[in-house]
């Protein structure tokens, strides 16, 4: 059995009194091997957010992989943005652009969607590039057989019904979804969003699953509590359990389990 916990928008800066302690506390309860940060650890990508998040992430007894998020590239600071646009998430993270985690029976592959500028106003959308998923669908498919592929981005690649109607897949979403899916991949994990969805789909004679992540910590709330995803995978199947914050505790508010 491979356990995991799917956290995302943390947004440090923006983090009610004890919250950050609990989310920690619940965390550690489910045991996972590995939790994944899909983006947005600060609110402006400000070095006091960044060292709170450093420090936080510092508590996590199970490995991490962490990703950038829209919110994690400097807000003000114009001239880093575009000259060194990583160069502060790197210095305080130690991370990767495009992290890859493998064990026995797992593998996850991280994609970079965020982009220092857009010929458009909306910089916070996201974009899937060519060569990076190209990269990564190689990844996945040098796994052995009935491994458990997982991608993971801060942009969703796939939208469920539950994600609000504003929100878009990154640019080049469907061919990157096609392309990982051939390569295995069953599970699109992302952040971004501020709601917690799941859904299943199919794409290249596979079902897949695309699991959204709810607000981790930050009070920039989308019209439901703060929460974040466990997931096991076995042979058999993968088991996705919502855990939402009620008062100063994480409950499970929703358990599903997919055949694989």
């Amino acid at each position: 059995m491979f356990r995991l916990a799917l956290i995302a928008d943390l947004h440090f800066g923006s983090v009610p009194d004890g919250l950050a302690a609990a989310l920690l506390s619940d965390i550690e309860a489910g045991d996972p091997d590995l939790v994944i940060v899909a983006g947005d650890l600060t609110m402006r990508a400000r070095r006091r957010e960044f060292d709170a998040a450093r420090e936080w992430l510092k508590g996590m007894k199970a490995e991490t992989m962490v990703l950038a998020g829209n919110h994690d590239l400097p807000y003000v600071n114009l001239w880093e943005r575009f000259a060194s646009p990583y160069k502060r998430f790197t210095a305080f993270t130690g991370a990767e652009a495009e992290p890859f985690y493998e064990t026995e029976g797992a593998s996850v592959v991280g994609l970079n969607t965020t982009r220092s500028w857009q010929p458009h106003l909306s910089w916070q959308e996201g974009i899937a590039r060519r060569k990076s998923v190209i990269a990564a669908g190689a990844k996945l498919a040098a796994t052995p057989t009935n491994t458990f592929r997982c991608v993971v981005s801060h942009h969703p690649l796939w939208l469920g019904p539950e994600a609000p109607r504003y929100v878009r897949p990154a640019i080049g979403a469907e061919a990157a979804v096609r392309t990982l899916a051939f390569a295995g991949a069953e599970v699109f994990m992302s952040g971004h969003v501020h709601r917690g969805f799941v859904h299943s789909f199919e794409v290249e004679g596979r079902t897949c699953i695309a699991l959204g992540a709810p607000t981790a910590l930050s009070s920039r709330l989308r019209g439901e509590e703060n929460g974040y995803w466990r997931i096991a995978a076995s042979d058999r199947d993968i088991t996705l359990t919502l855990r939402r914050r009620r008062g100063s505790a994480f409950f499970d508010e929703k358990e599903i389990r997919f055949m694989r």
